[in-house]
């Protein structure tokens, strides 16, 4: 618990670019141990559909202190977000999810165009930021293009950025299930990306939709969603990596 509390104060300083008295350090400790922290290896549940187990040396935190956490680092927070990451916090991950219904896998993927959505619903993001003093966000293209595995239901991509005049990574998953997609967000900087997008890859094999929510258990007369995997993509989410390596998260 010590090493996530001194880890986390860090995040915090660097976050919020300015320094913390004394007092506000206190502060900051007192609120991060009051958090439930789940230490590793422990098997959680992730809403009504899905379970993560939790490996051991990581931590995982429930939505209501995830939000606190998000809110702790000066990100947008959500009742529907779950922390994960390794105890010393040199990246970390968010699981939410939504039930959007059966979501079709045979859509052709267009980098291009997909692009250029993104950078606009940044742009609408940023608007955001600004009312709240936050550095905007200005996406330049894709770090990886957006891949889709048909094997194991997952959908990776990553947009390549800069905001305040710093290199931004943001690497997004989505594993479909029966009736709910689940987003899950890396947030990490640019020196690390490769190590650290293995890191959480590993780690997001330990995630798994409840048998009867798996994709594989479709049956007629399920709600099938309106749209397909492009669509994934442009409602994701981008993450700000700062340049001494410790992070925010922006919604695009």
């Amino acid at each position: 618990m010590k090493k996530i509390i001194i880890s986390l104060l860090l995040l915090i300083v660097f976050v919020q670019a300015a320094d913390l008295s004394q007092q506000e350090i206190n502060h900051q400790n007192a609120i991060i141990e009051s958090l439930d922290w789940i230490n590793g290896p422990k098997l959680v549940n992730v809403g009504l559909n899905a379970s993560f187990n939790v490996p051991e040396g990581y931590v995982f935190l429930n939505p209501q202190d995830t939000a606190t956490l998000m809110e702790l680092i000066q990100n947008p927070k959500s009742l529907n977000e779950y922390f994960f990451g390794p105890n010393d916090m040199h990246w970390f991950g968010l699981f939410s999810y939504e039930d959007t219904g059966y979501v079709k896998d045979d859509e052709k993927i267009d980098a291009s165009s997909l692009l250029e959505s993104l950078k606009a619903g940044t742009e609408a993001g940023n608007k955001i930021r600004i009312q709240k003093g936050w550095p905007t966000m200005t996406i330049l293209g894709w770090k990886y293009k957006p891949f889709y595995d048909p094997q194991t239901k997952r959908l990776d991509w990553a947009i390549d950025g800069i905001s305040d005049n710093v290199p931004v990574i943001n690497y997004n998953t989505r594993i479909l299930g029966r009736s709910v997609v689940t987003s899950v967000t890396l947030v990490t900087g640019p020196d690390n990306l490769q190590a650290d997008v293995a890191d959480f890859k590993n780690t997001v094999d330990n995630y798994q939709f409840n048998s009867d929510n798996q994709y594989s258990a479709f049956k007629e007369g399920d709600k099938i969603a309106e749209y397909g995997l492009m669509a994934l993509i442009a409602g994701g989410a981008a993450a700000v990596a700062t340049k001494k390596g410790f992070f925010a998260l922006i919604a695009a």
